[in-house]
């Protein structure tokens, strides 16, 4: 069970390094866009990091539940 958790956790990292990526090269593509449009791709980018902090933040909280699991 371990070993799925660390793989499942491994996933989530990289996903998170995914939506963090598409976040960055959507706010460069709106930077070259009408204001109009820039707003619409900006909101994305706003989405896409929001998700690449849920996945960071869901790795931090089963990692501190394995520690205090460890610990007691």
């Amino acid at each position: 069970m371990e070993d799925l958790i660390k793989e499942v956790l491994s996933f989530i990292e990289t996903d998170a390094k995914w939506w963090e990526d598409a976040a960055r090269q959507c706010g460069e593509l709106a930077s070259n866009l009408s204001p109009e449009e820039k707003a619409k791709w900006l909101l994305l980018c706003a989405v896409y990091g929001e998700r690449a902090q849920a996945h960071r933040e869901i790795v931090k909280s089963v990692r501190m539940r394995q520690r205090s699991g460890a610990e007691g």
